[in-house]
């Protein structure tokens, strides 16, 4: 039977879709099929333009789906497309399937304007082939017993599991801070109310005014004011570790699952300094740096024209894009552009005091 597709997936097969990508980034690695509760927003109908299928003998056996959504950073606005669930049954690799959903996506994120494509994979090499290279820093603060006691722990804010009715406040939050995804109260439930996660909130003046979002111990969002921020983070390590605990006391079992006999927690946090990053510092909390994902540039003009550098005059050549650096024409690989662009290294011998560009996306919008 010959292959249909790749083509935009049909709502009744969406079961179907799920089924396939279970099939090859949950079974196939004996984890449990959990990727419709992993990513629902991906699959709503109203998503369906976005998602890319090739079938064959019946069945899906390739796919590859777009998350479109606008970034604010600062008085910035992108328009990202989050790559997600690219998959091929293993009887139907090496036929290409992959790459030609890929294109399909690339497409449809020209017609759609989105400004750079961002993804996450094992396999990087795969990707930048296809133009996708490491790009953008996130901090990531780590905490254990020796530092935490050090955090700021007054107020102790009395916190709590967010609730349905805590999403409008939360949205709201992360509308005043303008900087990552625009996400309406719906949104910002889908984004944060996820498997294995929780959404932390603390209260002020009766209502949501702080939250965490935590998978297990570590931090991946947090939004509102450092004074009500930082202690919620004391006060969740306290909760999680038990000082009774000592490390001389593991089974044998847990030492080799490698099980932690004490909190071992992180805060990803953006590369731009905030109220937050500045409380966590001036304490001099250990952080590293980090890539934000695999990030591929759609539209080179529009991208450099949302950032107001015009003067960068890019040229979208295919396989490479052309720009005006430091006074000179470069031509530069679609992966060494995304260096240039977002750092955090540098292509050798091209240099803009202007650059890297800030860019930054919170984990739970990268699908």
């Amino acid at each position: 039977m010959s292959a249909d597709g790749p083509r935009v997936m049909r709502l009744d097969e969406r079961q179907d879709l799920i089924d396939h990508v279970n099939r090859v980034m949950r079974q196939e690695v004996g984890s449990d099929p959990t990727y419709g509760e992993d990513w629902p927003h991906v699959h709503q109908p109203e998503n369906v333009p976005n998602i890319f299928v090739v079938r064959e003998d019946d069945q899906i056996v390739a796919s590859t789906a777009i998350y479109p959504h606008e970034t604010r950073l600062g008085g910035v606005q992108l328009r990202i497309g989050g790559i997600n669930g690219v998959s091929t049954d293993v009887p139907y690799r090496r036929r290409g399937y992959a790459t030609r959903v890929l294109d399909a996506c690339i497409e449809r994120m020209a017609e759609l304007g989105s400004h750079v494509s961002l993804l996450s994979t094992g396999v990087p090499s795969w990707y930048r082939k296809q133009g996708w290279e490491y790009g953008g820093t996130v901090r990531v603060y780590r905490f254990d017993r020796g530092n935490r006691s050090f955090l700021p722990s007054e107020p102790v804010p009395e916190i709590r599991p967010a609730t349905n009715d805590d999403f409008e406040a939360l949205s709201e939050i992360n509308e005043a801070r303008a900087w990552g995804a625009v996400r309406p109260p719906r949104h910002m439930r889908a984004m944060l109310v996820r498997r294995n996660s929780t959404v932390w909130v603390a209260e002020r003046d009766g209502r949501a005014g702080a939250y965490v979002f935590a998978r297990g111990t570590s931090m991946a969002e947090y939004g509102g004011p450092a004074d009500l921020v930082v202690p919620m983070i004391a006060r969740l390590l306290a909760d999680w570790d038990d000082p009774a605990v000592k490390t001389s006391t593991q089974s044998v079992a847990e030492r080799r699952a490698g099980q932690s006999p004490t909190v071992h927690a992180t805060l990803s946090a953006p590369a731009r300094a905030d109220d937050v990053t500045d409380a966590l510092d001036a304490v001099g909390i250990m952080r590293s740096t980090d890539y934000i994902g695999m990030i591929r540039i759609e539209d080179p003009v529009g991208l450099v024209r949302a950032y107001g550098r015009d003067d960068l005059d890019p040229v979208d050549e295919g396989d490479t894009i052309s720009m005006t650096v430091g006074g000179r024409r470069v031509r530069l690989s679609r992966n060494d552009a995304v260096k240039l662009l977002f750092g955090p290294e540098r292509p050798p011998g091209v240099s803009d005091p202007g650059l890297p560009l800030a860019f930054h996306e919170w984990s739970a919008d990268r699908v």
